[in-house]
């Protein structure tokens, strides 16, 4: 018997291969010609080498399916071969029998002519420096965007008004209301331009200034958009058209007649504009009109991201900067997506403006001479105008691209001009300009300190004045340092004097310096050699560099406190028992796969984003009974931060935006508390105050956060270590190139056959390949989703229907004949996998609202095999919040509820109430290696049968749902810290204290340095102390905890004096003096101090809140206003009740020390 495999339509195997034993014949429907690896050899099929390829072959532009599958496989991004592996797998197949296997030297040959025929991107660039490097052509990468289904069926050509809220960038307050504009729109096949005048269907004149999508018929989120036109109403008059003041809003389906029929009609011109009407408008075509040549015109918003990445996959340092973009009109949702992450250019040698200059040249060529390109969704040609929205990257790049000396000058931010001198930091006034923006920078500004520092080097003592000049405003040019430091050190060589010989006179010395300066700019002008992106239009480089969350906040305050509470965990050695809290922490409901209690705190010190993002969603949990209240308000309002920040989507902007701003300055106050000198040493902290007004500009944080490309550098890296490194950025730009036109043509993209004069796209058996095998579309990087079934069940065992949790609840006889088993887990409508015993958000059809249950029982009918009934026990929430952790108090009702499994919405993490369940026991539990039980265990805390949990309101995933299902009372938390001037006066006076001792060798506060008025607080810095130097007396031993008792927690009885810690405010209290409220101290907060009862655990004493709709929220402009405001700090002037709270350890002698963290 024989079998036929081939490259038919009816089989998926790549090759024929000839298996020992079956005496296969293997055939196909065209002979081809097989190559070697030393060239072409005759068989009975001859394909010529130098012959295109028909357009109407099956498998074009390649000549065989052979050759085309090999080249897909060896164009995959996240599996590259060296040139010996392609050698090795063709060489495997070739030993298997398979016939028609291309030699390495024929793919190589036809992967040019298909590289040549779509269009060779790669380009050479040599810059000023004599630095040469190469860069993929930003107008060609564009163009695939349009000419490619997977992506330009994603994208909106517009900006949007989102209404109230926001979710993508196009939602933004500079796509809506900042230049560039989307240039024209089209109406009924009619292209109308902006600035043009134009006439409605009541024959009114109009000239539209902005294009953009907005809904305003309705409320809802899911109506229809419809695109507007915001501009200027006209009138035509007898002195000459009259143009309105004001701007108003009218839909483009009310366009009747452009400007090219009005202009057909020469009279109705022939008036002319007003006097008074120049200023807004001029009757004349708009420039890309004739630029387009009847063309439609977009738009197209560009994200650029530059980084230091290493070509390397070892631990050895081969430093890269490298340059990748997306394309802004795509959604969130496809910008996270590898396959839309464009490489543009990378080289080891030269600067990164150097090539940030030349990434800025590509967007202006394109831009300039316009990008044609095939629109595959509404099938014609296009042009494409291309710009920078913003730039990504981390704090330094962002500084260097800025002209901005960095985060540890004077004047560190690179947005605004807060700082100064570390005297003026550390006074009152200096302390409190850190909470919130300074006077923003502007380019032009900066532009003007570069010029300035360049007349300062033609004089005497240059070196030292430019260095009083970078250290007064913080503006350094690294894009043209190398000529500065030139000229300085001509300057030096030149006025240096010789004994015996007569030095130059100062207008001779210029003279040569001006002429060295001429020869160093090689003819061109200084404002065209410094910081391309000052002059950007459009572009405010101060502005458009958002700050970046996962630098930021992840690895930058999280990282800080993180530091600060191992080092407070290891003095009190605590470390162990906190191991043992996250090793027994709920995980269901996070998402988090990266809470490894071993490898968290066995590699603490050595830590990245996604564990610093996991350890903010639980941190509260584990250290409420172990350190002090300060760092425990710390890690709780760190955790309300994160989730605020990676919002995916914001409902309300206006009360978001309050909120934010609320969180971030209370955020610095609990701050101030525990490190005061830390807000002064790391400018990450200040960086946060400018987040709200980013997140206004261009839509949510996540959108502006650099994981996306952070994750992309792995593909560089592999494309790397295939170079020689003889041209590292030659054969990077070539591989990315040829990796984008292979995933291109495969996936459908349009390309411009220059033979033919007309766009064309792949054979029928290209097009299907990818649909019809989905490995190679992981290989590509497209991530495609597949809709989970709900009701998805992982069964156990029959049960009697009897014996049966839903039966009791529905209390239902059912028939003997229908059968039941349980089940352990099943799959929710949102593809989450809830377990038997896990909790979740589910809508309760008899009440019509979403509640939260524990799942008791799975059923799955044996007659459909699916779920059908899952009976869930009920939580009820508590009148209050905790009044520690400021989360929601459930209680487990024995109320049980049946269900069907499209009722259960989500997955939801809740944590046992350990403190007030007094969990004190720890067992142990056997840990698993290799998928396998083993004699090894781990110890975990016994949780106590209390109906007591907590909701994780600081869990990310879900939160949306989270928030709906909590009520509305219980959504306002408190703020952490009260009295914000007394805490700021108190943190600055302790700054000036520390280093007055310092100086003196004095213990810090011994003497009081600018101390502040009697009727201020003083709060012990729980971080910021110096460490308590025991000169001749042995140091008490701290007990380690017993391996089977929990810690005593702040519920306990105290302990003796000597253990006990001092809350905020306690010292005052103990010491016998009474507190005062400063003068100083704002008004009163609608949030009061919540007291802590010691009788916690048997009931929740609810905490007095003004109603949300109570809360002040400022107001957000039209137009973006970086000087936004706070709501008005609020408290009662009250402070918080002293907490005993017992501890094994002396805070005196265990400081936090943010020194101990300078990394």
């Amino acid at each position: 018997m024989t079998e036929e495999i081939g490259f038919d339509d009816e089989t998926e195997s790549n090759f024929g291969i000839e298996l020992e034993g079956n005496a296969l014949i293997h055939h196909f429907e065209r002979d081809l010609f097989q190559l070697s690896d030393d060239g072409p050899l005759n068989t009975k099929g001859h394909v010529n080498l130098n012959n295109p390829v028909s357009p109407d072959h099956p498998t074009y532009p390649w000549p065989s399916k052979a050759h085309f599958i090999t080249a897909l496989l060896f164009s995959s991004l996240r599996l590259p071969f060296s040139e010996a592996q392609k050698k090795a797998i063709l060489s495997w197949a070739k030993e298997l029998g398979a016939l028609d296997v291309p030699s390495l030297y024929a793919l190589n040959r036809f992967q040019e002519t298909v590289q040549t025929l779509v269009g060779n991107p790669t380009e050479k660039v040599t810059a000023h420096s004599g630095n040469i490097f190469y860069l993929n052509d930003v107008g060609r990468a564009i163009a695939k965007d349009y000419a490619n289904p997977l992506t330009r069926f994603a994208m909106q050509d517009y900006p949007e008004d989102g209404g109230r809220g926001m979710s993508q960038v196009f939602n933004g307050e500079k796509m809506l209301f900042e230049l560039p504009s989307p240039p024209a729109a089209k109406v009924d096949g009619e292209i109308y331009f902006v600035n043009e005048l134009l006439q409605d269907s009541l024959k009114d004149y109009f000239i539209p200034e902005c294009f953009f999508f907005a809904s305003y018929t309705s409320t809802s989120n899911t109506a229809e958009k419809v695109l507007h036109a915001l501009g200027r109403a006209a009138q035509r008059t007898e002195e000459g058209f009259i143009v309105s003041d004001e701007q108003e809003i009218i839909p483009t389906t009310s366009f009747r007649r452009s400007f090219r029929e009005i202009s057909l009609d020469v009279n109705e011109l022939a008036c002319g504009l007003t006097a008074s009407s120049n200023k807004y408008a001029k009757l004349e075509p708009n420039l890309l009109c004739a630029k387009s040549q009847g063309r439609m015109v977009y738009a197209v918003p560009l994200i650029i991201f530059m980084d230091d990445v290493s070509g390397n996959i070892s631990k050895q340092w081969n430093k890269h900067h490298a340059i990748y973009m997306s394309n802004a009109n795509l959604p969130r949702e496809m910008l996270e997506k590898e396959f839309c992450v464009r490489f543009v250019t990378s080289s080891p040698h030269a600067a990164p403006m150097e090539m940030m200059s030349a990434m800025q040249d590509s967007i202006g060529k394109a831009a300039e001479s316009g990008t044609f390109a095939w629109d595959c969704k509404d099938n014609e040609e296009v042009m494409l105008v291309p710009y920078g929205l913003f730039l990504g990257g981390d704090n330094p790049m962002h500084a260097e691209e800025c002209s901005h000396a960095g985060l540890h000058c004077n004047y560190f931010c690179r947005t605004c001009e807060v700082g100064g001198t570390k005297e003026y930091k550390e006074s009152d006034e200096g302390y409190n300009s850190i909470f919130v923006p300074g006077q923003l920078r502007t380019p032009a500004g900066t532009a003007a300190e570069i010029r300035a520092q360049f007349v300062t080097a033609l004089q005497s003592g240059a070196s030292e004045k430019i260095k009083k000049s970078v250290a007064s405003t913080g503006v350094k040019d690294t894009t043209t340092a190398y000529i500065l430091d030139a000229v300085v050190e001509m300057g030096k060589k030149l006025r240096k004097r010789v004994a015996g010989i007569q030095p130059k006179h100062d207008s001779e010395v210029r003279t040569i310096l001006n002429k060295e300066l001429e020869d160093l700019l090689q003819g061109s002008a200084l404002n065209d050699t410094i910081n391309p992106l000052l002059g950007v239009k459009g572009f405010n480089v101060h502005q458009d560099t958002p700050t970046e969350i996962l630098h930021t906040v992840l690895l930058g305050v999280v990282k800080y406190f993180w530091g600060q509470t191992v080092y407070l965990l290891e003095k009190a050695k605590l470390m162990d028992l906190f191991q043992t809290q996250l090793d027994s922490i709920v995980k269901d409901g996070l998402d988090s796969p990266r809470l490894n209690a071993d490898y968290i705190c066995h590699y603490k010190g050595s830590l990245i984003g996604k564990h610093f993002k996991s350890l903010a969603q639980v941190m509260p949990f584990l250290i409420q009974d172990l350190l002090p209240r300060t760092v425990l308000d710390g890690w709780t309002i760190i955790g309300e931060l994160v989730v605020h920040i990676w919002h995916t989507k914001i409902d309300d902007t206006e009360i978001y935006l309050a909120k934010l701003s609320q969180t971030i300055e209370d955020f610095l106050n609990v701050t101030a508390q525990c490190a005061p000198s830390i807000l002064i040493s790391k400018p990450k902290f200040h960086f946060l105050v400018h987040l709200p007004a980013y997140i206004c500009r261009f839509g949510p944080a996540i959108l502006f956060s650099t994981e996306r490309y952070e994750s992309f550098n792995h593909i560089f890296r592999l494309a790397c270590i295939h170079s020689n490194q003889q041209g590292p950025s030659q054969d990077t730009c070539r591989i990315f190139a040829r990796q984008d036109i292979v995933k291109h043509i495969a996936t459908g993209g349009y390309w411009f056959d220059t033979a033919r004069k007309k766009w064309v796209w792949a054979g029928d058996k290209v097009l299907s390949y990818v649909d019809e095998h989905p490995e190679q579309v992981q290989l590509l990087g497209i991530h495609m989703e597949t809709s989970p079934l709900t009701g998805s069940f992982f069964p156990d065992k029959p049960v009697p229907w009897t014996a049966m949790h839903c039966a009791k609840a529905l209390n239902i006889p059912q028939p003997a004949t229908i059968q039941y088993c349980h089940g352990i887990s099943l799959v929710v409508g949102n593809g989450e996998k809830a377990s038997l015993g896990g909790h979740v958000i589910f809508h309760d059809t008899s009440t019509s609202s979403s509640e939260i249950g524990c799942v008791r029982e799975i059923l799955i009918s044996n007659s459909c095999r699916r779920v059908q009934h899952v009976a869930v026990q009920i939580f009820t929430f508590g009148p209050a919040l905790h009044p520690l952790l400021h989360l929601p108090a459930l209680e487990l009702t024995d109320h049980d509820v049946v269900i069907s499994p499209e009722d259960i919405i989500c997955i939801v993490n809740l944590q046992h109430d350990c403190v007030k369940a007094q969990c004190t026991d720890i067992s142990q539990c056997r840990v698993h290696q290799e998928q396998t039980k083993t004699a090894h265990t781990r110890p975990v805390i016994q949780h106590q049968p209390s109906p007591f949990y907590l909701l994780n309101a600081y869990s990310i995933h879900n939160h949306a749902q989270i928030q709906s299902v909590i009520p509305q009372s219980l959504r306002e938390t408190p703020l952490r810290v009260p009295n914000v001037a007394d805490v700021r006066l108190a943190a600055a006076c302790q700054i000036r204290e520390k280093k007055a001792a310092k100086k003196a060798g004095e213990t810090p506060g011994a003497a009081s340095v600018s101390a502040p008025p009697d009727d201020v607080a003083r709060v012990p810095a729980v971080f910021d102390r110096p460490a308590a130097k025991a000169a001749s007396k042995a140091k008490e031993k701290v007990p380690r905890p017993r391996a089977n008792a929990r810690h005593p927690t702040i519920i306990q009885s105290a302990v003796s004096s000597s253990h006990q810690l001092s809350t905020p405010l306690m010292t005052a209290v103990a010491s016998g003096s009474s507190y005062v409220p400063s003068p100083l101290a704002p008004t009163p907060s609608m949030h009061p101090p919540t007291m802590v009862p010691s009788q916690w655990q048997q009931s929740l004493i609810p905490s007095s809140r003004v109603p949300p709709s109570h809360h002040p929220l400022h107001p957000l402009p039209m137009t973006l206003t970086w000087q936004y405001h706070h709501p008005p700090p609020m408290h009662t002037g009250q402070p918080f009740a002293p907490v005993m709270t017992p501890h094994v350890w002396n805070p005196q002698a265990n400081p936090w020390h943010h020194d101990q963290f300078r990394r």
